[in-house]
């Protein structure tokens, strides 16, 4: 089983990992246990999809008017073979949900001198302080065309 600590600074080790057996063990019992872990530097991934190659966080809201409270702005960078030769025009669409709150002001756009590469733009708007999950991914006609991004986004209050 994984498990996410929450921790209020990224120097912590927060993430853990256990086996949790479906017979549960009872004093005096013991187990063995084998496993493997393996990291890549590359990990095989469909060339067809963008993959995210940056995120921002920031005030949210629209430029030029007041600022609401509790609305962030997220800026996510996508690249990849199926953005070639798309434009504005096409219709290239963000699908974001969010745990809670809601997602607003979304667009996506292809970003400029720069051939295969979309951003996508939206605001998240929630109140209070317990953790969003956000999950997005770009679509065009019914298919979709990155990988999904996932967030865990801590409202400040």
């Amino acid at each position: 089983q994984l498990v996410e600590i929450p921790t209020d600074d990224e120097i912590h080790d927060n993430i853990a990992a256990y086996w949790n057996p479906e017979v549960p063990l009872r004093k005096g019992d013991r187990r063995r246990f084998r496993y493997r872990l393996t990291w890549l530097d590359e990990i095989a991934f469909p060339k067809e999809l963008g993959r995210n190659i940056g995120t921002w966080t920031g005030v949210g809201g629209r430029p030029g008017q007041p600022r609401p409270k509790g609305v962030r702005k997220f800026v996510l960078d996508f690249e990849g073979e199926a953005f070639k030769g798309l434009t504005w025009a096409d219709g290239v669409e963000i699908v974001a949900t969010a745990s809670r709150g809601a997602i607003a002001h979304s667009y996506a756009h292809p970003v400029a001198r720069h051939e295969g590469r979309f951003r996508a733009v939206f605001d998240v708007n929630v109140t209070g302080t317990e953790p969003v999950d956000i999950r997005v991914f770009l679509r065009h006609k019914g298919r979709a065309l990155t990988e999904t991004w996932l967030y865990q986004y801590h409202p400040e209050g």
